[in-house]
């Protein structure tokens, strides 16, 4: 019966935190950013000038008409060929290395979980 009583009043101790509907103080904290419950705030730092702006997104434009579409399509290629060479090494790298383990077998300190039985 004792037993039941301590189960029953640790319970209802966790059952008490878990239905704890009072306000959060850390929701209240002042200067926390960003607070979804506050509206309306200034974001913090300094926000660009529309000429500001307006420089920086013209130089931008401008880095990107430079770029060179040949620079765009070497790299594709290396890609691709390097790709190729991985999906080589995935599909013969296990038996490669399983016959290279088992190659030592017969000598001492060879991992004995490995060798044929």
């Amino acid at each position: 019966m004792l037993a039941i009583a301590v189960s029953l009043a640790a319970c209802s101790q966790q059952l008490s935190k878990t239905l704890d509907n009072s306000p959060d103080p850390e929701l209240d904290r002042p200067g926390v950013f960003p607070n979804i419950n506050v509206a309306g705030g200034e974001p913090p730092g300094k926000l660009m000038t529309p000429a500001e702006l307006k420089t920086a997104t013209e130089g931008l434009k401008a880095k990107g008409a430079r770029n060179d579409p040949r620079t765009a399509e070497a790299a594709r290629q290396h890609s691709a060929t390097t790709n190729a060479a991985l999906e080589k090494t995935a599909a013969t790298h296990a038996k490669k290395a399983l016959s290279e383990i088992q190659e030592r077998c017969g000598e001492p300190g060879a991992d004995a979980t490995k060798c044929p039985q």
